[in-house]
């Protein structure tokens, strides 16, 4: 399964959010999980407990940056597709759009 993980820090005094999510993005380095890093959140592969346990971990981590977190998972769950997916998918859309896209 993918999901996309947006965790974003509320009421900080800082309009940069980068030095609050430096522990969420180690620990999702550190999962062992695939992972990309987007502009507004990260999407990780892999199965519904390890990706909600590091869902909960990052959270958690957030949280200990600021009282307050708001954190958004977006889920793709197939059960027709097997195999590595987060790649797939990107490769998938440049096949159909005829050409490479930026990453």
């Amino acid at each position: 399964m993918l999901a996309e993980l947006e965790i974003v820090p509320i009421g900080t005094t800082t309009t940069s959010l980068s030095a609050h999510l430096a522990e969420v993005a180690r620990l999702v380095a550190d999962s062992g999980l695939t992972y990309r890093v987007g502009p507004m959140g990260t999407t990780v592969e892999g199965d519904w407990d390890a990706v909600m346990r590091l869902a909960k971990a990052c959270h958690e981590a957030a949280r200990q940056a600021s009282g307050r977190v708001l954190t958004t998972i977006r889920i793709d769950d197939r059960i027709d597709q097997s195999g590595p997916r987060l790649a797939a998918k990107v490769a998938s859309l440049e096949r159909a759009a005829g050409r490479p896209l930026q990453r």
